[in-house]
């Protein structure tokens, strides 16, 4: 099972999420702990903004847990939540690729942006 490298997990409120969470853009998984302790990822996302606003309304969902890794620009989130989408894509419920902002950004695992006129 690839490691995720993210922070937590961490119980999915708005406490929780203000008090560990900056605003800042960033990545997170969401998801549950299995009966062995292991936190298993079903949802990947990203914000390019504001990562804490964005967990927040995740707050009340399937998801219990979650992950997450500040990042330093938009752009440092979007290959993260890349990578992330790579390594566990089988079992995640969001099946589509993460979407770029910026047609210059490019996937760092696949090609599927090889074309810098695709969005």
């Amino acid at each position: 099972m690839p490691y995720t490298g993210l922070k937590g997990p961490f119980s999915l409120n708005e406490k929780i999420i203000e008090s560990a969470v900056s605003v800042t853009p960033g990545v997170y998984a969401l998801g549950y702990i299995e009966i062995g302790g292991d936190f298993i990822p079903k949802y990947v996302g990203r914000s390019d903004v504001n990562i804490n606003q964005s967990l927040k309304e995740w707050v009340n969902t399937e998801y219990s847990k979650f992950k997450f890794e500040c990042c330093d620009s938009a752009e440092a989130a979007f290959a993260r939540e890349c990578r992330l989408y790579h390594d566990w894509k089988e079992q995640l419920n969001n099946q589509e690729h993460p979407k770029k902002l910026d047609t210059r950004w490019k996937c760092p695992c696949c090609e599927l942006y090889e074309s810098t006129n695709q969005k």
